[in-house]
């Protein structure tokens, strides 16, 4: 079937809101210029507390199924997984999201994704004159709070124009990164790089203070050298210094995305040394973290494996 919709247009009218966990429930909030948003989640309360809440600046409501999208004109999804988007997508025991959906529609998958699954269900969306488009994030609950979130897309080029202002909605800087499955390919690469980073600050700060350096004054020069990095300057001051271990981002979420990561360079033919190395860490931890743990458990283990309190 051939898309006809494909020109910009203006800004959606009503928006659906699929997955209220930590980022999508700050997201939603910075939602603006919509007549309606429907919202729906896992947990059915949580999107009757959210409905209730946008209430005032918005017509809102829980949805009851499937059905109660079928007038949306976006919908975005801030899901867990691949697993869980083509649960929504295609539903199990009853029609999914994209038979529930007008021609026209666009549906935003913002979650972390398969790349290769994005592109398959963009094949899907588009046999039924849907568009589908990834739109992952980085910048963790604090941005989503703030609304800052860097937002990497996957998207045809008018398309992109297209949803550019809604997205921006929710982040401080949205960037087409080529066509479906671009965008979770990238944040991917973005969050295997992140996890590399994060890993060998662990082990480079412990030795540090094994030496007898003060953690926080080598925070501050390594902050401000070439070492520097996203976590040195938000992960450390926020929960390693202070020991607090709860960034907001959680191990099993960047395992996930490690594991994705190494797939699509798996994919590539391509061999590695560091990423290896690295992905062998985070399988580690998440195999024998207690459940729900932070991702500054890595750094956690570092401490401990130097024989440093923690």
């Amino acid at each position: 079937m051939t898309n006809q919709h494909t020109g910009p247009q203006p800004a959606p009218g009503q928006v659906g809101f699929i997955g209220l966990g930590a980022m999508g429930s700050r997201m939603v909030r910075h939602l603006r210029g919509a007549t309606g948003i429907v919202l729906h989640d896992a947990d059915g309360a949580r999107a009757q507390a959210m409905a209730a809440e946008l209430s005032g600046a918005h017509h809102a409501w829980a949805a009851k199924g499937v059905q109660d999208f079928a007038q949306t004109d976006v919908v975005i999804l801030m899901l867990p997984d691949s697993d869980v988007v083509d649960e929504v997508l295609y539903g199990s025991g009853e029609a999914g999201l994209l038979r529930a959906l007008k021609p026209g529609a666009c549906v935003i998958d913002m979650g972390s994704s398969t790349p290769a699954r994005t592109i398959r269900n963009a094949a899907a969306a588009r046999e039924r004159d849907i568009v589908f488009m990834d739109a992952p994030v980085s910048g963790g609950v604090g941005g989503a709070e703030a609304a800052s979130l860097a937002i990497m897309v996957g998207a045809s080029e008018a398309m992109f124009t297209r949803f550019k202002p809604l997205l921006e909605c929710m982040g401080g800087k949205v960037i087409r990164a080529g066509e479906v499955g671009s965008g979770h390919a990238v944040k991917a690469l973005n969050n295997l790089l992140g996890a590399t980073i994060l890993a060998a600050s662990a082990e480079v700060f412990a030795a540090g203070e094994k030496f007898g350096l003060d953690p926080a004054v080598m925070h501050s020069i390594i902050d401000a050298s070439s070492g520097g990095s996203f976590m040195s300057q938000r992960v450390w001051p926020k929960s390693v210094l202070p020991q607090t271990w709860d960034f907001g981002f959680a191990l099993q979420l960047m395992h996930k995305d490690v594991g994705i990561a190494m797939s699509l360079i798996e994919s590539t033919g391509m061999q590695t040394v560091l990423a290896q190395a690295n992905a062998a860490i985070w399988a580690e931890a998440q195999r024998t973290a207690a459940p729900g743990a932070d991702m500054t458990e890595v750094v956690r283990r570092a401490r401990l494996a130097a024989g440093l309190k923690s």
